[in-house]
């Protein structure tokens, strides 16, 4: 490892659609600092949120930093740990979370062979698990455990919540750890992902292509909303939900979806009206979320699936070389669960 000075990435030098994307040899290998570890890639979940860095249609380009390494998911081995780094993990434990430069205004995320993370916050993968299936979890599955933690859904409550688009990566990981929690689980999807959404636990599956959400739920709403969708639907989830009740939501790139580059400012009125709203108790409490990373979450969630109690349903996976094509099939969002990039050092 001390002799490595070059890695494969996959990277963007300019903001696009999927041709932007290289698939580079000779990318330097970033170094930890303190704090860090160097993780040896296995495996990289693919997310909506890499294809709209990618895009720059959801982030302001100004803070995006380039070039880029694509890509906020991993799993794979600790490869290195610099002086200076307090840490139980050693190296070859096996690893996964959020890599610490994912972000727009970063530079090193995990469609590499290598990359860095702060060390409190990756998790060890029980050796039940696989690197696939601990790369599918990260973004997605700690935006759904955080999202029932701040809509107050305790477990035993017996609450009724709505999670939209129950058969995405945020959405099958929010109704697994709902009815964990013994929660009435009532998601949205079309009538082919129904009896999947059912097998996972949801007690009703609401057809979005043919009825109305506000007709249906009006006069029985809900508790608590996970919106992982935004936009013009958070509206409509507002309208089902209890007075005292929470929404949660995933809110801001469904603006620009739904309004283009006026989005930015419908989701800043938007965002401050409900505010607002729930600051002087006039309606549901409004709750911004998106994963955190959390090395205590993500052993509490890989410990669910390790004892086979949450299932991480993996889309595809696609190897790193054709990463393109995964953004452009996440990017469409209609995945049934997540997308997965194998990562093989040549």
């Amino acid at each position: 490892m001390a002799d490595l000075k070059v890695q494969r990435a996959i990277v963007f030098r300019t903001l696009g659609d999927t041709s932007v994307l290289e698939d580079v040899k000779d990318w330097p290998v970033p170094v930890p600092g303190k704090g860090q570890i160097l993780v040896a890639v296995k495996a990289a979940g693919v997310n909506p949120v890499d294809a709209s860095i990618r895009g720059g249609k959801d982030f302001p380009k100004a803070i995006t930093k380039l070039p880029q390494v694509s890509g906020c998911d991993f799993a794979g081995t600790v490869a290195a740990i610099p002086e200076g780094t307090e840490t139980d993990l050693k190296v070859g434990d096996r690893v996964y979370g959020l890599a610490d430069g994912w972000a727009p205004w970063a530079s090193d995320g995990s469609f590499a062979q290598y990359t860095v993370v702060t060390a409190a916050n990756a998790a060890r993968i029980p050796e039940k698990v696989s690197y696939t299936d601990a790369a599918g979890i990260p973004i997605a599955g700690l935006t759904a455990w955080q999202a029932l933690d701040v809509a107050g859904l305790e477990a035993g409550s017996g609450k009724r919540v709505f999670i939209s688009s129950g058969a995405g990566g945020v959405g099958t990981f929010a109704v697994q750890f709902a009815k964990l929690r013994g929660l009435h689980v009532t998601t949205s999807a079309s009538p082919a992902n129904a009896d999947f959404l059912k097998e996972l636990g949801a007690d009703e599956v609401y057809d979005y292509h043919k009825k109305n959400l506000v007709e249906l739920y009006k006069d029985n709403p809900f508790d608590a909303v996970i919106d992982s969708r935004g936009g013009k639907d958070l509206w409509e989830a507002r309208k089902v939900l209890k007075h005292n009740g929470a929404l949660a939501s995933v809110e801001s790139n469904g603006y620009v979806r739904d309004y283009g580059w006026g989005g930015r400012a419908v989701h800043a009125n938007s965002f401050l009206r409900q505010k607002l709203t729930a600051i002087a108790r006039l309606g549901p409490s409004f709750h911004p979320i998106f994963g955190r990373a959390s090395g205590k979450d993500l052993t509490d969630i890989v410990g669910l699936v390790a004892e086979g109690k949450v299932k991480v349903i993996i889309d595809r996976t696609l190897p790193l070389g054709q990463a393109a094509a995964a953004h452009e099939y996440v990017g469409k969002g209609h995945t049934k669960g997540k997308v997965v990039l194998t990562v093989d050092e040549e």
